[in-house]
């Protein structure tokens, strides 16, 4: 059993509770990091980029809402020369096709859809289906395939389902409290293939 520990990523180095959670997305399979937006879903998706940049792998980053941040990246320690990011422009099928096309391509340690916080309404009734069959490409792949969207789209095809919600947001100023300064977010598995039962794992601030 893993407690919950505090920790401050990204960039997904040091604790050992992140190292935990971050090590549980697996080669070969389909994981999901879902949540509402500000809930810390884009901040565990980072660290595990940048974890897996630093470590010398290849990432590709299918974006399609177009929100990733490539300044916050680096900052956060990322190696960009190691970054693929496909922009789709809100194209949802542009996003799934890209995907479909990268994990295929042997040489990317983690291979992520993100698909932002579009509404549910510009979201594929048949995501399942097109889930299993990127499951199925990572499989041959062997790449670490990362789902991000608001809720649990991939059903069967998913090994894990990370969830995340937000504790406390915290803000600061010299007369009021204006300026954002960050929040506190925890995780949880919702869903470990060969594993009962969900597990608080951690929370950090971001």
């Amino acid at each position: 059993m893993i407690t919950a520990v505090e920790t401050l990523p990204p960039p997904g180095r040091g604790p050992e509770g992140l190292e935990a959670l971050l090590g549980a997305f697996s080669p070969g399979r389909l994981s999901e990091i879902v949540g509402p937006d500000s809930s810390g879903t884009s901040s565990l998706l980072l660290a595990l980029m940048t974890r897996t940049t630093v470590g010398g792998g290849v990432v590709a980053l299918v974006d399609v809402a177009d929100g990733f941040d490539p300044t916050s990246a680096a900052a956060a320690g990322a190696d960009l020369s190691r970054l693929l990011w496909v922009k789709c422009g809100a194209r949802l099928r542009a996003g799934w096709s890209a995907a479909d096309l990268l994990v295929r391509c042997r040489g990317f340690a983690l291979v992520v859809l993100d698909l932002g916080d579009l509404p549910s309404t510009r979201r594929e009734a048949a995501s399942a289906v097109l889930c299993r069959r990127l499951q199925r490409a990572a499989e041959a792949s062997g790449a670490v395939l990362v789902l991000r969207a608001p809720q649990h789209l991939a059903g069967s095809a998913a090994s894990l389902v990370v969830g995340l919600h937000q504790l406390e947001t915290r803000w600061t100023g010299l007369s009021r409290a204006t300026r954002f300064a960050g929040l506190t977010s925890e995780a949880r598995i919702l869903y470990a293939q060969g594993e009962g039962g969900a597990r608080w794992l951690i929370r950090w601030h971001a």
